[in-house]
């Protein structure tokens, strides 16, 4: 039988109790505090309670405050800048599985500009577009010419030519369907004529040529923009648009047989298919003079009304007649094959000029076609087509 537990005994061991389980003949098991200081001294059922009561206040303060939960490992995150170049590329590690996963963070085509100064190499970039239209400028720099295409994700072929404007140039206007793109960009052997170095291709949103802008070189002398953007047109002799040859030469629209002679995908013409001519003037962009000629292409009869002239400040400083249509020299091949011209710049080098292609006959058959505009340090003429080549003092 247990000793008699006393409020001196339960006192005076407050502060050394342990919980035993005590075997009694009575109860079976009854469980106690036992204090070892006093072995007489056993609490009862009372200093049970208490602990009991101070456990469940600790629980409920636990559920109230986080709810049973554990602590989550803190993990910090931080957000990627949308100017991460093209084909660069964020290793991002599980902590769970340890596997790697690569992530490809691509530039807005219109976004997109590739730069080389080094001949004769590739160079590769990929860029995403929402679609519509865009804007697609080129130059050559110190390469005579560059390669360029635009291929989407669907093996489609987009864009795909070359380019000898050693200077920014718009080259085009290009409708692409939304999706990822592949730009390829190669130059091709030294010898360009730019101040600037470097060859490139940039795509923006920039769809029309500038206004008021002079440029280093005659802007989409070649038009191969399919438009005739960055030139000025006067009255409906030249139409809307240049002319494209494939397109014209599929539907007969030429005198005696296909378009000949000619470099480029376009050309600007008073030629109405055979109909009767209306009057036009075509003007370029100002250029600044940094060759000593003006090369091109034409097909022109010799006729008062149909010449091309270059413009200085505005007024006419030199003017060229030229007549491709001689049988006696061309045969027949005359109405259609382009032959090169010339005009010399060497008196207006350093100064902003345009070049004026001027079409005012009413002839049948009077119409004059040229393409190609470019300066050159030689001269390239085919013998026998110019009339007269007139400069006009100042």
């Amino acid at each position: 039988m247990l000793p008699k537990i006393t409020p001196l005994n339960v006192a005076a061991t407050k502060l050394h109790r342990r919980i035993v389980f005590i075997h009694h003949h009575l109860n079976k098991f009854c469980i106690h505090i036992y204090c070892p200081n006093n072995p007489y001294g056993v609490a009862t059922h009372k200093g049970i309670i208490a602990y009991i009561a101070i456990i469940l206040i600790i629980i409920a303060l636990w559920y109230f405050t986080i709810g049973f939960k554990f602590p989550a490992r803190i993990t910090s995150t931080s957000t990627l800048s949308s100017t991460i170049k093209p084909n660069t590329t964020s290793n991002v590690t599980s902590n769970k599985t340890n596997t790697t996963t690569t992530v490809y963070y691509l530039s807005n085509c219109a976004d997109l500009g590739m730069f080389n100064s080094t001949s004769n190499s590739i160079d590769i970039n990929y860029c995403i577009w929402s679609g519509g239209p865009i804007g697609i400028w080129v130059a050559s720099g110190s390469s005579k010419s560059i390669s360029y295409s635009i291929r989407g994700i669907n093996n489609i072929t987009y864009l795909n030519g070359t380019s000898s404007y050693s200077c920014s140039t718009f080259l085009q206007n290009i409708t692409l369907p939304a999706a990822y793109y592949k730009v390829t960009l190669k130059t091709g052997q030294p010898g360009g004529t730019c101040s600037n170095k470097y060859a490139f291709i940039k795509l923006n949103t920039t769809t029309t040529a500038p206004s008021n802008v002079t440029y280093p070189e005659v802007y989409n002398g070649n038009f191969s923009t399919g438009e005739y953007n960055g030139w000025y047109l006067a009255n409906t002799g030249f139409g809307t648009a240049p002319t494209s040859i494939a397109k014209a030469d599929s539907e007969g629209c030429y005198l005696g047989a296909p378009w000949a002679g000619y470099n480029g995908s376009y050309f600007a013409t008073t030629f109405n298919c055979g109909l009767s001519n209306a009057p036009g003037n075509l003007t370029s962009s100002p250029f600044i003079v940094s060759e000593p000629f003006l090369n091109f292409k034409v097909i022109s009869p010799e006729d008062a009304n149909i010449y091309v002239e270059i413009l200085h400040d505005g007024l006419p400083a030199e003017i060229a007649h030229y007549n491709t249509f001689n049988i006696s020299k061309f045969g027949t091949t005359a109405p259609y094959t382009f032959r090169n011209a010339s005009i010399p710049l060497i008196s207006l080098s350093g100064d902003a000029v345009q070049v004026r292609v001027v079409a005012q006959s009413l002839k049948h058959h009077s119409y004059i076609a040229v393409t190609g505009f470019h300066m050159s340090p030689l001269p390239s003429q085919t013998p026998g087509i110019l009339i007269n080549l007139t400069t006009v003092s100042s």
